[in-house]
Protein backbone atom coordinates (compact mmCIF):
# COMPACT_ATOMS: atom_id res chain seq x y z
CA UNK A 1 0.00 0.00 0.00
CA UNK A 2 1.42 3.36 -0.99
CA UNK A 3 1.43 6.26 1.45
CA UNK A 4 1.87 10.02 0.90
CA UNK A 5 3.98 10.12 4.05
CA UNK A 6 7.71 9.58 3.91
CA UNK A 7 7.95 9.63 7.72
CA UNK A 8 5.31 8.30 10.11
CA UNK A 9 5.88 8.45 13.86
CA UNK A 10 3.19 6.53 15.70
CA UNK A 11 2.87 6.83 19.49
CA UNK A 12 6.64 6.91 19.92
CA UNK A 13 7.97 7.03 23.44
CA UNK A 14 11.52 6.99 24.80
CA UNK A 15 12.22 6.17 28.42
CA UNK A 16 15.55 6.07 30.25
CA UNK A 17 14.99 4.43 33.60
CA UNK A 18 12.32 6.53 35.29
CA UNK A 19 12.79 9.45 32.89
CA UNK A 20 10.35 9.84 30.00
CA UNK A 21 12.27 11.70 27.32
CA UNK A 22 9.44 11.31 24.78
CA UNK A 23 5.77 10.54 25.38
CA UNK A 24 3.40 9.27 22.67
CA UNK A 25 4.71 11.41 19.81
CA UNK A 26 2.60 11.30 16.65
CA UNK A 27 3.97 13.12 13.60
CA UNK A 28 3.59 12.52 9.88
CA UNK A 29 5.75 14.19 7.25
CA UNK A 30 4.84 14.13 3.56
CA UNK A 31 7.42 13.49 0.89
CA UNK A 32 8.98 16.79 -0.14
CA UNK A 33 7.87 18.67 2.97
CA UNK A 34 10.13 21.14 4.81
CA UNK A 35 9.42 20.90 8.53
CA UNK A 36 10.99 22.60 11.52
CA UNK A 37 11.11 21.40 15.11
CA UNK A 38 11.52 23.84 17.96
CA UNK A 39 11.33 23.73 21.73
CA UNK A 40 13.26 24.67 24.85
CA UNK A 41 16.44 22.90 25.91
CA UNK A 42 15.64 19.43 27.22
CA UNK A 43 12.36 19.24 25.29
CA UNK A 44 13.35 15.96 23.62
CA UNK A 45 14.21 17.25 20.15
CA UNK A 46 17.50 15.41 19.70
CA UNK A 47 16.06 12.29 21.34
CA UNK A 48 13.29 12.44 18.75
CA UNK A 49 15.93 12.50 16.00
CA UNK A 50 17.67 9.52 17.64
CA UNK A 51 14.38 7.62 17.47
CA UNK A 52 13.66 8.37 13.81
CA UNK A 53 17.20 7.73 12.58
CA UNK A 54 17.89 4.44 14.34
CA UNK A 55 20.46 5.81 16.79
CA UNK A 56 18.26 4.71 19.72
CA UNK A 57 15.25 2.41 19.36
CA UNK A 58 12.01 3.79 20.81
CA UNK A 59 10.83 2.05 23.95
CA UNK A 60 7.27 2.25 22.63
CA UNK A 61 5.54 3.02 19.35
CA UNK A 62 6.76 2.66 15.80
CA UNK A 63 8.60 4.60 13.10
CA UNK A 64 7.82 4.03 9.41
CA UNK A 65 9.90 5.25 6.47
CA UNK A 66 8.04 5.25 3.18
CA UNK A 67 5.41 2.99 4.72
CA UNK A 68 8.02 0.47 5.91
CA UNK A 69 8.22 -0.31 9.61
CA UNK A 70 11.69 0.30 11.02
CA UNK A 71 11.02 -1.46 14.30
CA UNK A 72 14.16 -3.08 15.74
CA UNK A 73 16.25 -1.85 12.79
CA UNK A 74 19.76 -0.46 13.19
CA UNK A 75 20.90 3.01 12.11
CA UNK A 76 22.49 1.58 8.95
CA UNK A 77 19.10 0.21 7.87
CA UNK A 78 17.59 3.67 8.30
CA UNK A 79 20.40 5.07 6.16
CA UNK A 80 19.78 2.49 3.44
CA UNK A 81 16.07 3.38 3.61
CA UNK A 82 17.01 6.97 2.77
CA UNK A 83 17.40 8.68 6.16
CA UNK A 84 20.45 10.86 6.79
CA UNK A 85 21.15 13.18 9.68
CA UNK A 86 23.56 15.63 11.21
CA UNK A 87 24.33 16.10 14.90
CA UNK A 88 24.45 19.07 17.27
CA UNK A 89 28.22 18.65 17.47
CA UNK A 90 29.53 17.74 14.01
CA UNK A 91 30.63 14.11 13.82
CA UNK A 92 33.47 14.06 11.35
CA UNK A 93 36.52 11.83 11.29
CA UNK A 94 39.12 14.32 12.41
CA UNK A 95 42.22 12.48 11.14
CA UNK A 96 40.80 12.02 7.64
CA UNK A 97 40.57 14.59 4.87
CA UNK A 98 37.23 16.18 4.06
CA UNK A 99 37.00 14.12 0.86
CA UNK A 100 37.79 10.89 2.72
CA UNK A 101 34.96 11.70 5.14
CA UNK A 102 32.49 12.05 2.28
CA UNK A 103 33.75 8.85 0.63
CA UNK A 104 33.29 6.95 3.89
CA UNK A 105 29.74 8.27 4.29
CA UNK A 106 28.84 7.24 0.76
CA UNK A 107 29.68 3.62 1.57
CA UNK A 108 26.76 3.44 4.02
CA UNK A 109 24.01 4.95 1.90
CA UNK A 110 21.83 4.08 -1.02
CA UNK A 111 24.72 4.85 -3.41
CA UNK A 112 26.98 2.26 -1.78
CA UNK A 113 26.75 -0.12 -4.74
CA UNK A 114 27.49 2.53 -7.37
CA UNK A 115 30.46 1.83 -9.68
CA UNK A 116 33.75 3.33 -8.51
CA UNK A 117 33.75 6.00 -11.21
CA UNK A 118 30.22 7.04 -10.36
CA UNK A 119 31.10 7.17 -6.65
CA UNK A 120 33.83 9.69 -7.35
CA UNK A 121 31.38 11.83 -9.29
CA UNK A 122 28.89 11.72 -6.38
CA UNK A 123 31.61 12.80 -3.95
CA UNK A 124 32.68 15.69 -6.16
CA UNK A 125 29.08 16.73 -6.75
CA UNK A 126 27.96 16.87 -3.11
CA UNK A 127 31.12 18.62 -1.94
CA UNK A 128 30.64 21.28 -4.59
CA UNK A 129 26.92 21.59 -3.82
CA UNK A 130 27.58 22.24 -0.13
CA UNK A 131 30.63 24.41 -0.75
CA UNK A 132 33.40 22.31 0.79
CA UNK A 133 35.15 21.35 -2.45
CA UNK A 134 37.80 23.97 -1.69
CA UNK A 135 38.85 22.08 1.46
CA UNK A 136 38.60 18.57 -0.02
CA UNK A 137 42.19 17.67 0.83
CA UNK A 138 42.34 19.37 4.23
CA UNK A 139 42.20 17.40 7.48
CA UNK A 140 38.62 17.53 8.74
CA UNK A 141 39.57 17.99 12.39
CA UNK A 142 41.49 21.17 11.51
CA UNK A 143 38.50 22.83 9.83
CA UNK A 144 36.58 25.58 11.68
CA UNK A 145 33.28 24.45 13.24
CA UNK A 146 31.21 26.15 10.51
CA UNK A 147 33.09 24.23 7.80
CA UNK A 148 32.76 20.98 9.75
CA UNK A 149 28.99 21.52 9.79
CA UNK A 150 29.05 21.99 6.04
CA UNK A 151 31.15 18.85 5.67
CA UNK A 152 28.68 16.87 7.74
CA UNK A 153 25.86 17.99 5.43
CA UNK A 154 27.95 16.85 2.45
CA UNK A 155 28.45 13.49 4.17
CA UNK A 156 24.71 13.19 4.68
CA UNK A 157 24.02 14.03 1.02
CA UNK A 158 26.52 11.42 -0.12
CA UNK A 159 24.24 8.68 1.24
CA UNK A 160 21.57 9.71 -1.33
CA UNK A 161 18.91 10.46 1.28
CA UNK A 162 15.21 10.96 0.81
CA UNK A 163 14.82 12.36 4.33
CA UNK A 164 17.43 14.77 5.68
CA UNK A 165 17.42 15.44 9.44
CA UNK A 166 19.34 18.56 10.49
CA UNK A 167 20.10 19.02 14.19
CA UNK A 168 21.01 22.65 14.98
CA UNK A 169 23.30 23.16 11.98
CA UNK A 170 23.27 26.90 12.69
CA UNK A 171 24.45 26.58 16.30
CA UNK A 172 27.36 28.87 17.13
CA UNK A 173 27.22 30.71 13.82
CA UNK A 174 26.97 34.44 13.28
CA UNK A 175 23.68 35.95 12.15
CA UNK A 176 24.93 36.19 8.59
CA UNK A 177 26.17 32.59 8.63
CA UNK A 178 22.78 31.42 9.95
CA UNK A 179 21.05 33.07 6.99
CA UNK A 180 23.58 31.44 4.64
CA UNK A 181 22.77 28.04 6.16
CA UNK A 182 19.03 28.59 5.65
CA UNK A 183 19.61 29.46 2.00
CA UNK A 184 21.85 26.42 1.57
CA UNK A 185 19.23 24.08 3.04
CA UNK A 186 16.50 25.51 0.82
CA UNK A 187 18.66 25.10 -2.27
CA UNK A 188 19.73 21.54 -1.44
CA UNK A 189 16.13 20.59 -0.74
CA UNK A 190 15.19 21.63 -4.27
CA UNK A 191 18.27 20.29 -6.06
CA UNK A 192 18.16 16.89 -4.37
CA UNK A 193 14.38 16.53 -4.03
CA UNK A 194 14.66 16.15 -0.27
CA UNK A 195 12.22 15.96 2.57
CA UNK A 196 13.81 18.03 5.35
CA UNK A 197 13.21 18.12 9.10
CA UNK A 198 15.26 20.82 10.82
CA UNK A 199 15.78 21.32 14.56
CA UNK A 200 16.96 24.84 15.31
CA UNK A 201 17.16 27.43 18.10
CA UNK A 202 17.46 30.26 15.57
CA UNK A 203 13.68 30.45 15.63
CA UNK A 204 13.09 33.45 13.38
CA UNK A 205 15.30 32.02 10.65
CA UNK A 206 13.66 28.61 10.86
CA UNK A 207 10.12 29.99 10.90
CA UNK A 208 10.86 32.03 7.77
CA UNK A 209 12.24 28.99 5.94
CA UNK A 210 9.96 26.04 6.72
CA UNK A 211 6.40 25.20 5.73
CA UNK A 212 5.40 23.59 8.99
CA UNK A 213 6.58 23.60 12.60
CA UNK A 214 6.25 21.06 15.40
CA UNK A 215 6.87 22.16 18.97
CA UNK A 216 8.16 19.77 21.62
CA UNK A 217 8.01 20.53 25.32
CA UNK A 218 8.91 18.15 28.16
CA UNK A 219 8.99 15.27 25.69
CA UNK A 220 5.49 15.90 24.41
CA UNK A 221 4.16 17.32 21.15
CA UNK A 222 2.81 20.70 22.20
CA UNK A 223 1.72 21.98 18.78
CA UNK A 224 1.99 21.27 15.06
CA UNK A 225 1.06 23.76 12.35
CA UNK A 226 2.15 26.44 9.94
CA UNK A 227 4.71 28.99 11.17
CA UNK A 228 1.93 31.60 11.46
CA UNK A 229 -0.23 29.25 13.52
CA UNK A 230 2.67 28.35 15.81
CA UNK A 231 3.70 31.99 16.31
CA UNK A 232 0.16 32.83 17.43
CA UNK A 233 -0.41 29.74 19.59
CA UNK A 234 -0.83 30.82 23.24
CA UNK A 235 0.54 27.53 24.59
CA UNK A 236 3.68 27.84 22.48
CA UNK A 237 4.18 31.49 23.40
CA UNK A 238 3.85 30.64 27.08
CA UNK A 239 6.12 27.59 26.94
CA UNK A 240 8.83 28.80 24.62
CA UNK A 241 8.51 31.70 22.22
CA UNK A 242 7.37 34.57 24.38
CA UNK A 243 7.11 37.55 22.07
CA UNK A 244 10.17 36.49 20.03
CA UNK A 245 8.41 35.76 16.74
CA UNK A 246 5.32 37.93 17.11
CA UNK A 247 6.91 41.11 15.77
Amino acid sequence: MTTPYLLEVNNVGMQFGGLKALSDINIRVRAGEFMGIIGPNGAGKTTFFHAISGVLPPTSGEVLIGGQSMKNRQAQAFCRAGVARTFQTPRVFGEMTARENVRFALSFGRSATAPKGRSSLVIDEVMQAVGVDDVANEIAGALPPARQRQLEIAMALATSPRLLLLDEVAAGLTEGEVEDVARLIARLRTEYNLTVVWIEHAVKTLMAAVERVAVLNFGQLLADGTPAEIAANPKVIDAYLGAEVQS
